[in-house]
């Protein structure tokens, strides 16, 4: 396939890698590049997103503006933080901890090969300019949190990679937060490797709180060895245009493994969740619950796939996906898969989408609340189990901060 002007328009924009790492990747993604064009809603993984505004965007790729004050945006106020800031890395400038290292993505010898899924993660190999390599050692369990901390502002656009290496019987927990003082349009894909070992427990916290005017694609991949615990929460709270790809392989038995999303939109924010979990072994279980909120014009797109391979007997695997409309003027689409190749296993999927429930709104106002909280009292329920699964009070603060001045609530924790 000849790829079209809006395709070639885009990727000019980027220059060549300099990650040597990545350089074993480069031709399977030149590959694809070359044989897929910029994605339009004939694509079936963009089919309810539409990127026309982002094609046409302008951005300045070569922005280096200096952000004083950068640090205001890290949640855990004692984290090992690592700073991304228009695509400069700011390493920590405090000791680390025995058993922790943290160097520039450019050091790294060799990566792990991920999977290219679309266009942009194949981009991503070819024009990455910075990242970091985050190693904890067999037997290592941190009390502190790492937190990289992504900050976008001017007219920025790039690509960043991280890779994340947990050993085995290490413990560890990484937050993942992306913000920005963007007033113009700025676009960001930042890829995210996570390496789980033999009994190793890793919980991740990925907080997305970016301006209105953000095109925030993730995209995180992991891979799970025997007995090992892995969680993330997806917590998105603004951004223009935001996309999240999370592929999980579980490739060591008993190995368990949870997902977690949150979205509450408005305005005209679009968030798109997809999510793969790939049992490749048997004994293992996986647990995956998003819940959204939309008002406004907003529009998500949820689309989680299980596959359970043919020797992943025993596989117990729960997917499901809720969300509450507000608006008339709100949409969902919504899509869980559930791909089953083994005979002896416990798997469940499930979607729901509606609005409030008037009798229980009248119900909860006949015993003295006003409209607005009644609503507010019906839809902090709804999320709960959700906003529950936040390990890290700040994060929880955070979040429940974020809710109450975005959407005038009096949200307590």
């Amino acid at each position: 396939m000849e790829n079209s002007n809006k395709l070639n328009q885009f990727t000019s924009r980027f220059a060549t890698t300099e990650i040597d790492a990545l350089l074993p990747m480069a031709d399977m993604a030149r590959t694809f590049l070359a044989e897929n064009d910029f994605p339009t809603t004939r694509v079936e993984r963009f089919k309810y997103t539409r990127l026309t505004k982002l094609a046409n965007a302008q951005f300045d790729t070569n922005n280096a503006l200096a952000v004083a004050d950068f640090r205001k945006h890290q949640i855990c106020s004692d984290a090992i933080a690592i700073y991304i800031v228009n695509g400069i890395v700011h390493l920590p400038e405090s000791t680390l901890p025995a058993g922790l290292t943290i160097d520039m993505l450019s050091s790294a010898n060799s990566l792990p090969t991920s999977s290219i899924k679309d266009v942009f993660a194949g981009m991503n190999v070819l024009y990455a300019q910075s990242g970091v390599c985050v190693h904890v050692a067999k037997n290592t369990v941190l009390d502190s949190v790492i937190e990289i901390v992504h900050v976008c502002t001017g007219a920025y656009a790039g690509f960043t990679r991280h890779h994340v290496s947990v050993g085995e019987h290490a413990q560890a927990k990484v937050v993942l937060t992306y913000a920005s003082d963007a007033t113009n349009d700025c676009f960001s894909h930042v890829h995210t490797s996570i390496e789980v070992g033999k009994q190793a427990h890793v919980n991740v916290e990925k907080v997305q709180l970016e301006s209105s005017e953000m095109f925030s694609f993730t995209d995180e991949e992991i891979w799970q060895d025997a007995d090992s615990v892995f969680q993330i929460n997806t917590l998105t709270l603004n951004g223009s245009l935001v996309r999240n790809d999370l592929h999980i392989q579980v490739q060591g038995e008993h190995a368990e493994t949870h997902l977690n999303g949150m979205y509450m939109l408005n305005g005209q924010q679009h968030v798109a969740n997809y999510s793969t979990v790939d049992h490749q072994v048997a004994n293992c279980e996986s647990h995956e619950l998003y819940k959204g909120i939309m008002d406004d014009k907003s529009t998500s797109v949820f689309n989680g796939k299980v596959f359970v391979r043919k020797d992943a007997q025993k596989t117990n695997a729960y997917q499901s996906n809720a969300n509450v409309l507000i608006s008339e003027d709100s949409s969902v689409n919504s899509k869980p898969e559930l791909e089953i190749y083994a005979d002896d296993v416990k798997c469940s999927h499930g979607s729901t989408t509606g609005q409030l429930d008037d009798d229980a709104i009248f119900y909860l106002r006949a015993r003295g609340l006003s409209e607005k909280s009644a609503k507010q009292l019906m839809l902090t329920a709804f999320m709960s189990d959700v906003l529950d699964k936040i390990t890290i009070p700040e994060v929880k603060a955070k979040v429940f901060k974020t809710i109450n001045k975005r959407f005038n609530w009096e949200l307590e924790l």
